[in-house]
């Protein structure tokens, strides 16, 4: 496990005292799909749930790959300096990443450091391994049903993201390897997950991914999840794995919402795959809407400023993991 000392993290786990006078609680919040994912184990990511007062805001990432500019783009500092249209949902507490990687072998988690250049570095301060999830690979929906050795395993770590933009800031992280639609119908939705902000940007290439479907099936579940703010590049299209998932997880059904614009990017500034746009579930819900009907509104803002990356469109994520753990 990785351990370091880190005076700005934006949470502090709980002491082994605190715990034990502190009647726990599940079932109820968020933290249920949460303690599902940590099993029985007492370490970093337990310390985490019982240390943490209240309802934790989740962002999900699915197809995330080796992507983490979500914590840059949903932090307190990025909002004021590219203010939105209209008030947005709160920042999220801890992030879940989503992607099944096929791949056979990588140097993501097998250093501290993530990424690294002259103006933005990540580092994993902290990693703990947490039980499998065994959940199903479907050939109809990704190209590479075997997975990898990496599949099914999910870990904890805390990310510190130093950005010369944004200052220095520590995020808690589940990362789940596993396949996004199975992931939902048996882990979010009957768990009852309260997700405040879903994101989808590149979903299934590029910065992850990689399969059959454009994940337009999650414009399905977003009220159910209690989704408050949707980030997305807009690419959406039925294809063959977003029918499968549909046929296969009956559970991925419903009505998209109407969303309302606040905030843009150019797809430069993040995906290299279209205009990433904020946006908020209206109260009205559509009527008769399939899959596909997404509407969005607002007004766009001055170009804003977003910090340096490479571009995924230029250099993709490498298609390849070893989870070096």
């Amino acid at each position: 496990m990785i351990e370091t000392k880190n005076d700005n993290r934006l949470f502090k786990p709980a002491s082994e005292d605190d715990i034990a006078n502190r009647p726990r609680v599940i079932g109820i919040d968020s933290k249920k799909l949460f303690y599902d994912l940590n099993g029985g184990q007492k370490g970093e990511f337990y310390k985490y749930l019982e240390g943490f007062k209240g309802d934790p805001r989740i962002a999900w990432y699915p197809s995330a790959g080796v992507d983490f500019r979500a914590m840059l783009y949903l932090s307190p500092e990025y909002a004021r300096i590219n203010p939105p249209s209209e008030p947005e949902p709160l920042p999220p507490n801890i992030f879940l990443f989503t992607d099944y990687f096929p791949w056979s072998s990588s140097t993501f988690l097998d250093s501290r450091v993530i990424h690294s250049d002259d103006r933005t570095k990540i580092t994993v301060n902290k990693l703990e391994e947490l039980p499998r999830v065994d959940l199903a690979l479907d050939n109809e929906i990704v190209d590479f049903p075997e997975g990898s050795h990496a599949t099914n395993r999910a870990v904890f770590i805390e990310v510190e993201v130093s950005s010369d933009v944004l200052g220095k800031h520590s995020y808690p992280v589940v990362y789940v390897f596993a396949e996004n639609e199975s992931f939902c119908a048996k882990k979010l939705i009957p768990l009852e997950a309260k997700i405040s902000h879903v994101i989808h940007v590149r979903y299934g290439g590029g910065c992850g991914g990689g399969g059959k479907s454009t994940g337009i099936w999650i414009l399905n579940v977003l009220q159910r999840l209690g989704c408050e703010a949707f980030i997305t590049d807009g690419h959406y299209g039925m294809q063959s794995g977003d029918e499968a998932a549909l046929r296969l997880y009956p559970e991925l059904a419903g009505t998209p919402p109407i969303l309302k614009k606040i905030r843009f990017l150019p797809g430069s500034g993040w995906s290299g795959h279209g205009e990433v746009t904020w946006n908020i579930l209206s109260k009205q819900v559509t009527k008769g809407a399939d899959s596909s009907a997404i509407s969005a509104e607002g007004t766009k803002k001055p170009r804003p400023r977003s910090p340096n990356f490479p571009q995924p469109g230029v250099n993709p994520k490498p298609k390849v993991l070893l989870l070096g753990i």
